[in-house]
């Protein structure tokens, strides 16, 4: 499954890219994700929790990313599994970061390649994992825009400490059963102000 995804953040090019050289941070702004342990080279252990109604998974496993600052671009790819559910997921994403300069927002480009098995690849269907991934993305980039904001003005004083470690939003599992149900209220929503349309 491949997902292709686009946003502005509000910074430079280079604080962007060096803010998201920062795994922990990345990871506490994307929820139900968190970094278990720092492998050295680029390679880490990984977690992704999730909760979709009684069904609860959490993934653990490996994570590698290649940085190519001269072309504003990395990898990551990663492989792991739930061992309750019997589920397991291995994809890469590419970023690439342009713009930014003259006061401009950077532009981040993300395209991802996922590969579902198990109970949750029924979630791969009928665009419900591309509906699942453009909320999240928004959700993340109000995250992240919201730790460069509070990380910025520490010139002449001490970082604050919520800026250092990852958040508690970081360990909580990503419940999808309310991202699900969103989904499903905007397009009957949806559906319903077509049929008044139609029938004024």
């Amino acid at each position: 499954m491949k997902i292709e995804k686009s946003f502005d953040i509000n910074r430079p090019r280079e604080a962007v890219w060096d803010a998201f050289g920062d795994v922990h941070l990345v990871a506490a702004c994307l929820p139900g994700a968190s970094i278990a342990d720092d492998l050295g080279g680029g390679n880490y252990k990984g977690k992704f929790a999730l909760k979709l109604g009684p069904m609860a998974a959490s993934f653990g496993g490996d994570v590698a990313i290649d940085r190519r600052r001269e072309e504003w671009t990395a990898i990551v790819s990663g492989k792991g599994a739930d061992q309750r559910s019997g589920s397991r997921a291995n994809g890469s994403m590419t970023y690439r970061l342009s713009g930014g300069e003259s006061g401009a927002p950077t532009r981040v480009e993300v395209i991802s390649e996922i590969n579902l098995a198990g109970a949750l690849a029924q979630f791969g269907k009928a665009g419900v994992i591309q509906e699942v991934a453009s909320r999240l993305t928004n959700e993340f980039v109000r995250n992240f825009e919201a730790k460069l904001e509070a990380a910025a003005p520490q010139t002449n004083r001490a970082a604050p400490k919520d800026a250092e470690a990852p958040s508690a939003q970081a360990t909580q599992a990503l419940d999808a059963g309310n991202l699900l149900w969103a989904i499903l209220r905007d397009k009957i929503v949806g559906l319903f102000r077509h049929l008044t349309r139609k029938t004024q």
